[in-house]
């Protein structure tokens, strides 16, 4: 059944049983002696309820006016009061708990003196000490080291942009540099394609007949042309090392040749 038909069905019947009463009522009751016309003072009615000083009713009824439904200790903290009325955990009763206590709720949330949140003697004498060990440059000391640093980065990064300002004036240079290489090594892979076609064009030029580049006799025969190769440009480098070579020695002697004309032209003192 909806919560809907319960309700019509209450309703219904707080009806029908108001209903019987008012019958009843109407033939039970007698006429009142008392004057209709009585003038009763309002004003000499006290407006203030009137409760009894019993603090299990106190106590109930402040249970019946809390509807938040929420936990003492929680309500409490949304009340803005000590969560705890006395100590649950063993931390409750430590000093550091009830520093924070007495710094979020005030004075009346603790039940010691508020001296005990000051530190210590030898607390006092450990800070001092932490501090001496800690921080030992006095502020004066500490704001010229900062300045200090921060004129050496300064100056760290003046030579930083310096520097780039400097590649960048060379990134022409740099880049006809780097297509230069690169032009080379193209020209070089080139010249490498165009010999390998060759040798191989000499390969198959020496069998007379078309034959497969994976057949063994063309593998072997371009390895041997390859060996040629390497030995002809070795014996051309050598060649131009030796023709180099004597041109320096040709040079030298003719150096040497004309000290030798230029000392016995000089005239004898």
């Amino acid at each position: 059944m909806s919560l809907r038909r319960i309700s019509d069905v209450i309703i219904r019947r707080n009806v029908r049983l108001q209903g019987a009463g008012a019958v009843a009522g109407r033939f039970l009751a007698t006429e009142s002696t008392e004057p209709k016309d009585e003038i009763v003072d309002i004003t000499a009615a006290d407006e203030k309820p009137v409760y009894p000083d019993d603090p299990r009713f106190q106590e109930e009824l402040a249970k019946k006016r809390n509807k938040s439904r929420l936990n003492p200790s929680h309500r409490n903290v949304l009340m803005g009061v000590r969560p705890y009325e006395q100590s649950l955990e063993w931390y409750h009763d430590t000093v550091r708990y009830k520093k924070r206590t007495l710094g979020r709720y005030g004075l009346k949330s603790i039940d010691v003196p508020a001296g005990f949140a000051w530190p210590t003697p030898e607390e006092v004498k450990d800070a001092q000490e932490y501090e001496r060990v800690a921080f030992p440059l006095s502020i004066q000391e500490r704001w010229k080291k900062l300045e200090e640093a921060k004129r050496i980065k300064a100056e760290e990064v003046r030579a930083r942009h310096a520097e780039i300002v400097e590649k960048l004036a060379k990134m022409d240079e740099w880049t006809a540099e780097l297509n230069a290489k690169i032009a080379k090594k193209e020209a070089e892979l080139e010249a490498a394609r165009l010999r390998k076609e060759r040798l191989v064009e000499e390969v198959r030029k020496h069998f007379g007949f078309k034959i497969s580049p994976y057949d063994e006799r063309f593998k072997t025969m371009l390895a041997q042309k390859e060996k040629e190769e390497k030995k002809k440009k070795k014996e051309a480098k050598k060649q131009a090392k030796l023709e180099k070579l004597t041109s320096m020695v040709q040079k030298m002697s003719n150096d040497a040749s004309q000290e030798e004309a230029t000392e016995s032209t000089k005239p004898v003192e």
